[in-house]
């Protein structure tokens, strides 16, 4: 009988898949798609079938183990889409599958160590001073339990053991084991009560069953509700309403009158409450947009449009009515969203047209919440997928539609982890494999979309007006070399006043006066700010406190990043090196900062100047638990705090009536990184944060403050000239 051989790609940095055999009882269960155990060199991984050869050359192959499922992963539309994947960024196919998996439902074996040896005492007096390693490790086993290698490094405090374990194996003191893993992430199941309908026809009273009258009155409770498993209460929730023990339920069951069973319960996010939506009437411009992307939906083929909209002019409409038309034709929707921090408002918005045909995917949920959220997908119970650039795996059938909010962004890109991909790339793959519609929307596109736009590759649809007839915000910029010498000039006069000693280095104050009446005047109206200081880790660079020049590379014309350690500057594009210098090239000033300010010191300095107001800070420090983002988004929105201060969180995307004016602290922030898309990234970042201001009949104004008030992204930002 010839063997039956199966193609498995394994989540492995191998640019190639491995042909197995299955047995005959297990390979009427494969098909392309499903997922399997398959032995690894000494492991057992998880891998996915991607094909099924006639014949192979090679010797020696082992068997699958076991299928893990009899409903496919991976649709052929996915394998299709992660194949492209592999091959255009250049990243095994395994990986890529890995990554398309929602997390904790893969199986995988680990080693675990076992003490064999009968005289533990006699090998504890040998190595005490041959090999403390070895004798470390001794100890961690002999209490005789099982431990896997990363718990004995934990207990020894050691990491390169697997050397040592070694040899300890070939002298016969311990064994080696590799046991399989169960999946982290399980069904959730929850234990519910209720009547055994079996019993139900027995009159409580002469039936042989003896019961007191609480165990009666708990019997008759237990019968309003249902005898069914879909209807019945949680054990919980019945224990509470009736204000009974859990042992008075066991006593019942013992009796048989009633059942204790488990039944599944889907996890749900967080993004719950629901709003009523507002009755919205399309502008011309809207409607315009919405009748040529239901044109191409109506046709079904693939098409990308482009939709160039200002701040505020009701993008987010034209998404759902475009998507209203899709699930009327019976497809389903995926809609990317750059940012964790936008979801919360997204998906409440799109949950009050939607309701439960909405789940949302984001890595700040728990794996159980998102693996019910993909299972729901998967099993065709949602129809619209929100979520950051992991989304576009959602395992959605008959897609009609992708979503890319604020396509620009840089969070599409993934740069840490294999694989390395952009998800609006791929959303467009997709869809052109789907004959899907993609929406690309930006008040700020990137430039190779605006490109693609003009030549033709896509189509351009804009929303010039913002919605409600809203004016666009006046922007002013501030000077922060004048508003320095300013305060210098107030140092001076006041030390010249009271024969005072001049301050030996001068206050780092981060807001200028103007900032600080326009605050003053909005919190005194009962208005709300939101201000912007997007430091990065990474931006330290050189400063003139005079005239704020910025050391640059010779080569590359970026900022040189300031080095602490060797006391010079570097270009992380060619690696130009230079010595820092100790007074400015330009003007001769001796005053250089080598600084810039984070959100913390900006929000001490507001705490100062503003002691009766309350901000709300977000930033990677202050959102790292779960639901931190809508957290603090709740509380501005509802006027639990005046001002919202955060990172480039707070510039997209969110809409708050009463925020008339927002500031930037430091463009420079941004402008000066050490990237070559940095006057890009600048234009963009601030014209989004500048849309966040007079979005309702309030006007709105923005205060940028920087150093280079010259900078032709700056010029452009004041005239919201994207074009330009």
């Amino acid at each position: 009988m010839s063997q039956f051989l199966v193609d498995i790609a394994l989540p492995v940095p191998l640019d190639h898949t491995f042909t197995y055999i299955a047995s005959p009882d297990l390979s009427v269960r494969l098909q392309r798609g499903v997922r399997v155990l398959v032995p690894f060199g000494r492991k057992i991984l998880t891998g996915v079938v991607v094909g099924f050869p006639a014949s192979t050359s090679v010797k020696g192959l082992k068997p699958v183990k076991d299928v893990l499922e009899s409903r496919p992963t991976f649709s052929e539309d996915l394998l299709k889409l992660t194949r492209w994947i592999s091959e255009y960024y250049i990243a095994p196919w395994g990986e890529v599958l890995k990554a398309a998996t929602p997390q904790g439902t893969s199986v995988e074996s680990k080693k675990t160590i076992r003490l064999t040896v009968d005289d533990i005492e006699e090998c504890l007096k040998e190595t005490r001073k041959k090999s403390k390693v070895q004798h470390a490790l001794l100890l961690a086993l002999q209490d005789g339990n099982s431990l896997t290698i990363s718990q004995l490094q934990k207990k020894t405090g050691r990491k390169g053991i697997h050397g040592v374990l070694d040899q300890m194996v070939n002298r016969g003191w311990i064994s080696v084991e590799e046991l399989i893993d169960k999946p982290r992430v399980r069904p959730k199941l929850e234990t519910v009560v209720r009547l055994n309908a079996e019993a139900g026809n027995l009159a409580v009273h002469g039936s042989g069953v003896q019961l007191s009258k609480r165990q009666e009155v708990l019997v008759q409770a237990i019968g309003e509700h249902s005898t069914d498993i879909a209807q019945a209460l949680p054990v919980n929730e019945f224990l509470r309403i009736a204000h009974a023990s859990l042992s008075s339920l066991k006593a019942l069951e013992k009796k048989g009158l009633v059942l204790l069973s488990k039944r599944e319960v889907m996890r749900t996010s967080e993004y719950e409450t629901l709003e009523q939506p507002a009755d919205i009437v399309l502008n011309d411009d809207q409607a315009k947009a919405v009748a040529s992307i239901t044109e191409s939906l109506e046709q079904g083929t693939y098409k990308t449009f482009l939709l160039l909209g200002v701040t505020g002019s009701g993008k987010t409409q034209v998404y759902i009515e475009a998507i209203r038309k899709v699930l009327s034709m019976g497809k389903t929707v995926v809609v990317l969203v750059p940012e964790i921090s936008l979801t919360p408002q997204t998906v409440r918005r799109f949950k009050a047209h939607f309701h439960d045909d909405v789940a949302v995917m984001h890595s700040q949920m728990s794996a159980g919440e998102r693996y019910d959220a993909w299972r729901r997908a998967h099993d065709g119970k949602v129809k619209i997928i929100i979520g950051p650039r992991s989304a576009i795996f959602a395992p959605l059938e008959k897609i009609g539609l992708i979503v890319i909010d604020e396509e620009h962004e840089a969070s599409y890109k993934q740069f840490d982890s294999v694989p390395r991909y952009n998800a609006r790339d791929v959303a467009v793959v997709r869809a052109a494999q789907s004959n899907a519609v993609v929406i690309l929307g930006s008040a700020t596109p990137s430039v190779e979309s605006y490109y693609n736009a003009l030549n033709g590759k896509y189509q351009l649809l804009e929303l010039p007006q913002r919605a409600d007839n809203a004016r666009l915000p006046s922007v002013v910029v501030v000077d922060m070399k004048k508003e320095r010498k300013r305060v210098y000039e107030e140092i001076k006069l006041s030390v010249q006043k009271t024969k005072g000693v001049f301050p030996k280095h001068l206050p780092q104050l981060s807001i200028s006066g103007l900032l600080r009446d326009q605050i003053a005047q909005r919190l005194e109206k009962k208005e709300a700010v939101i201000l912007l200081q997007n430091r990065r880790g990474f931006s330290h660079v050189v400063e003139c406190f005079e005239c704020g020049h910025v050391e640059t590379c010779d080569n590359c014309d970026v900022a040189l990043t300031f080095h602490k350690t060797k006391k010079h500057l570097r270009c992380h594009y060619c690696g130009f090196v230079k010595k820092a210098p100790n007074v400015c090239p330009k003007c001769n000033c001796v005053e250089l900062r080598f600084y810039a300010f984070g959100t913390q010191q900006v929000h001490g300095e507001l705490g100062s100047l503003f002691p009766g107001a309350t901000v709300a800070r977000m930033d990677k420090d202050t959102t790292t638990h779960k639901g931190a983002h809508d957290k603090i988004l709740q509380r501005f929105g509802s006027g639990g705090a005046e001002i919202l201060l955060g990172t480039q969180m707070v510039a997209k995307g969110l809409d708050f009536p009463r925020v008339t004016l927002v500031g930037v602290i430091s463009a420079d922030t941004q402008m000066l990184l050490p990237d070559f898309r940095a006057s890009e990234q600048t234009f963009q970042l601030l014209t989004q944060v500048a849309g966040r201001a007079g979005r309702s009949t309030l006007s709105g104004e923005v205060i940028i403050q920087t150093l280079q008030p010259d900078h032709y992204s700056l010029k452009h930002v004041v005239l919201h000239d994207y074009r330009g």
